[in-house]
C-alpha cells in the first residue's frame, strides 16, 4: 500500500462495499420468494391431508364432519398387527385455540360443508 494512492484505495473499497450490498439485496429477494413458494407448496400438501382426513372421517363415522376442528379432536381405532390403537383423524400442527388447523400464514383453512372439501382462502 502506497501513501499516494490512499484516495484510489478508498474508492475501490467503496465500490466493493456497494457491490456486496447489491448482492445481499438480490439474495434477500430470492430468499423471500423461495419462502413464499415453500409456504404455498406446504399449504397445498396440508389441504390434501385435510381432505384425506375428511374422507376417512366419513368412512369411519358414516357422516361428514361438521367442521375441521372435529378432525383434530376426535379419534378412531386402527387395527395393528397384534393390537388396536387410537389415532386422531388429523394430527396437525399448528392449530388455533379452538382446534382449527392453520395454514402457513397463520389463517384457518376453510371448509365447504356443501361439497365437503377443505381449501385455502385466496390472498
Amino acid at each position: 500500500m502506497r501513501i499516494g494512492n490512499s484516495g484510489r484505495l478508498s474508492f475501490e473499497n467503496t465500490l466493493i462495499f456497494i457491490f456486496i450490498l447489491i448482492m445481499i439485496g438480490i439474495f434477500l429477494g430470492y430468499y423471500h420468494k423461495y419462502q413464499e413458494v415453500a409456504k404455498e407448496r406446504l399449504a397445498q400438501e396440508q389441504v390434501y391431508n385435510i381432505n384425506t382426513a375428511i374422507i376417512v372421517y366419513a368412512f369411519e363415522k358414516k357422516k361428514f364432519p361438521e367442521d375441521l376442528n372435529v378432525l383434530t379432536k376426535e379419534e378412531f381405532l386402527i387395527q395393528g398387527k397384534d393390537t388396536l390403537f387410537k389415532k386422531r383423524f388429523l394430527d396437525f400442527s399448528p392449530v388455533d385455540k379452538e382446534g382449527y388447523p392453520l395454514d402457513p400464514w397463520g389463517r384457518r383453512y376453510r371448509y365447504d360443508r356443501k361439497n365437503h372439501i377443505a381449501y385455502i382462502e385466496k390472498r
